[in-house]
């Protein structure tokens, strides 16, 4: 079973923590489940490729990667740790991939395919200054297996701005295209105040199943033919 956490942690100008809380982030939607899909099928392994993911983009058109393209030796993936600013410079692409924060707080479903009303990259009223998205190595804590991804948001303009969602973008290796894979609306939003920092960590865990095998003796037959009981 995997779970994911949220943590937020609000930093001012001087790097005083303000504020810090944690929620369970219930929502790893569809799109989540079709890449975890494909990753099972190994479709940057095969050739002929098998039928590509079909992913729905934020403004809720459906996509597949044309299987013109899977040559043999494309890679298909998807990278979530997206570099700080505005502009990829050896390309030229916007960096608007990985972790992103929005100010609207309607209710979820699985079936959600974009942020309401994301932040765009920048420094002025209406926008956040991004830094680059980092994921730490799948780790075991003692109980469970957890990778954390991690961003730096900054509230650069003059005035208070409020984020009340959070979400995961994530792009396609070969033709470049973004889609949302997990969004979570806030129990309460969060007021950034000028100029300064919001650390969003989302941690995925992979839970033991809740159950635990006990082995129950029979004593009218003895302990040699003991029945299996789960509880």
């Amino acid at each position: 079973m995997i779970k994911g956490y949220l943590k937020l942690a609000l930093y001012d100008r001087d790097g005083r923590l303000l504020e810090e809380r944690v929620q369970e982030m219930r929502s790893l939607l569809d799109n989540f489940i079709v890449l975890l899909e494909s990753v099972f099928k190994g479709v940057d392994t095969r050739f002929p490729p098998p039928e590509p993911p079909k992913v729905t983009l934020p403004d809720g058109t459906l996509y597949q990667i044309p299987r013109t393209l899977l040559t043999p030796g494309t890679v298909v993936g998807w990278r979530v740790d997206a570099e700080a600013g505005e502009i990829l410079y050896l390309r030229g692409e916007p960096t608007d991939w990985g972790v992103i924060v929005g100010s609207d707080d309607s209710p979820n479903t699985i079936t959600v395919y974009r942020l309401y009303a994301p932040y765009p990259h920048g420094k002025g009223v209406g926008y956040m200054n991004y830094l680059s998205t980092t994921i730490t190595p799948p780790y075991f804590d003692g109980a469970n297996v957890r990778m954390d991804i991690t961003r730096l948001v900054l509230n650069e303009s003059d005035s208070t701005q409020v984020v009340r969602e959070v979400g995961v973008m994530v792009r396609e290796y070969y033709t470049w295209q973004r889609f949302l894979i997990a969004r979570e609306a806030l129990a309460s939003p969060i007021s950034m105040p000028p100029r300064s920092m919001l650390q969003v960590t989302i941690t995925l865990v992979a839970v033991p199943a809740p159950f635990t095998v006990i082995y129950v003796s029979d004593f009218a037959v003895g302990g040699e033919t003991a029945t299996r009981s789960i509880v």
